[in-house]
């Protein structure tokens, strides 16, 4: 019996590191889930981050420009504003010229 005890306390043995490799597995497969979902919030965090700094970046490049083609709209149109306020006068009188002659 002696024998039997031995294979039996060996068998014992073995299933008690068998139940400790799985409970280190699942601990290690569960320490690598959140591990994994560590790294995937960062990475959102990150791309999050750059998303809002492109569009901040892309956002004040547009209101520069636009503010750059009002300006040299406004230029235009008080250029515009001062040539007709200089010679509008001059115009009417050819075009009155112009129509009562039949030209």
């Amino acid at each position: 019996m002696d024998i039997i005890s031995e294979i039996l306390e060996t068998d014992k043995l073995a299933d008690e590191k068998i139940k400790k490799a799985h409970e280190k597995q699942a601990a290690l497969e569960k320490q690598t889930d959140e591990q994994i979902e560590r790294f995937r919030l960062d990475a959102q965090d990150k791309t999050e981050a750059y998303r809002k700094k492109t569009e901040s970046r892309t956002k004040s490049e547009a209101d520069g420009q636009i503010a750059k083609i009002t300006k040299d709209e406004q230029e235009k149109i008080a250029k515009i504003d001062e040539l007709y306020a200089n010679k509008h006068k001059k115009w009417e009188k050819v075009i009155c010229e112009k129509v009562l002659s039949g030209d």
